[in-house]
């Protein structure tokens, strides 16, 4: 064997033992990636901004379309905030965390909450203009009453039948009478010009923390020990994407990184039809994860089932409420794609975030 060939067959040799050293199990993959992968709890609620400086809140909407929670009591609505929980996993050692913006920036249907709202707005008014016909057949009453009690004497002056006392009593009722029908009035302008245009602001307000795998959770505040804070949230409606990071800017020594900064744009387009494809995730939040040794993250395996076309990958990894934002890796633990969706009445027909919009999402 001539210098070339020996050459080229150590060549041969060292991809050979260097891919399959890349190899792993599925439950060396699971324990090796599982520290990196966080369950996320989200407490939020909207507010909405009137014109004139009011408020109202409200929790998120029913199946029907109304509001759920709704008032203008802040402090209400801060101890009865919905909930969300969903998964996220390291990227870095800034302790940036990639996720599902439906996990963490839930959004809602502005023109529901428009409509609702408008329609709030009018059934007050209609309140307040039956409050004002009240208030008005009561004036019409004392005064027919006062007027009903005036004679003329025999000298052709006005006098009543009523007492000076009552008279003076019945004329501060009127005058009470007309400054209520004054301030229902005033208010139902304010309620008029407080009808949402187009324009309106729902602000919403998320306080929102991660547990690891491992650690005991019993109540809210033990995700705030590790609380986190919205750095960017995808626009883009192809990248249901968005980007957190622990309030200390730093990753646990102990926990796993995902590093996407060696990824190519196109790293994507080598995946085959029924390829195996793994997700590591809190399927169903805390319900699933919660066991009595602490939470636990969950392995599941699938295979990939349309080829991608750039805009999501499709899998039948089983994934339920609290997959959201699971890391989807391959044989080789590398990063394929970010769990986001499941296809309606199915559990085990999933679509992921491809790498190349996580790519575009990161820059």
């Amino acid at each position: 064997m001539n210098k070339r060939s020996v050459y080229w067959c150590a060549i041969a040799l060292l991809l050979i033992v260097t891919g399959c050293a890349k190899k792993k199990t599925p439950q060396e993959l699971f324990d090796m990636q599982r520290s990196g992968v966080v369950l996320i709890l989200n407490k939020f609620y909207y507010e909405i901004q009137l014109s004139n400086g009011n408020s109202f809140y409200f929790t998120n909407l029913d199946d029907e379309g109304d509001f759920v929670n709704f008032t203008t009591d802040l402090p209400d609505v801060e101890k009865s905030p919905a909930i969300l929980n969903g998964t996220g996993f390291f990227i870095d050692n800034t302790g940036r965390i990639l996720t599902n913006r439906h996990v963490v920036a839930p959004q809602i249907d502005r023109s529901t909450v428009k409509s609702n709202m408008n329609a709030l707005i009018a059934a007050y008014v209609e309140l307040v203009e039956a409050y004002q016909e009240q208030l008005s057949e009561k004036y019409q009453k004392i005064q027919s009453y006062k007027q009903e009690s005036l004679y003329v004497d025999e000298y052709g002056n006005v006098d009543s039948y009523l007492p000076s006392s009552e008279i003076d009593k019945l004329s501060d009722e009127l005058d009470d009478l007309k400054e209520e029908y004054a301030q229902a009035e005033s208010l139902k302008g304010d309620l008029r010009k407080s009808i949402l245009s187009e324009h309106f602001t729902v602000k919403l307000h998320s306080t929102i923390g991660i547990a690891y795998d491992g650690d005991m959770v019993t109540e809210w505040d033990d995700f705030m020990k590790n609380p986190c804070q919205v750095l960017k949230v995808s626009s883009d409606d192809n990248s249901d994407l968005a980007l957190l990071q622990l309030e200390s800017q730093s990753t646990p020594e102990d926990k796993y990184i995902f590093d996407v900064s060696n990824y190519s744009a196109d790293a994507n387009e080598s995946l085959q039809i029924n390829q195996p494809l793994y997700m590591i995730g809190y399927n169903y939040g805390i319900g699933l994860a919660k066991t009595n040794k602490g939470i636990y993250a969950q392995f599941t395996s699938g295979a990939l089932t349309q080829n991608p076309d750039g805009d999501r990958i499709v899998y039948s990894i089983p994934a339920v409420q609290g997959s959201s934002g699971s890391p989807v890796i391959d044989e080789n633990g590398d990063l394929v794609a970010v769990n986001f969706a499941a296809l309606n009445g199915s559990d085990n027909f999933n679509f992921g975030v491809p790498m190349i919009r996580i790519l575009t999402f990161l820059r």
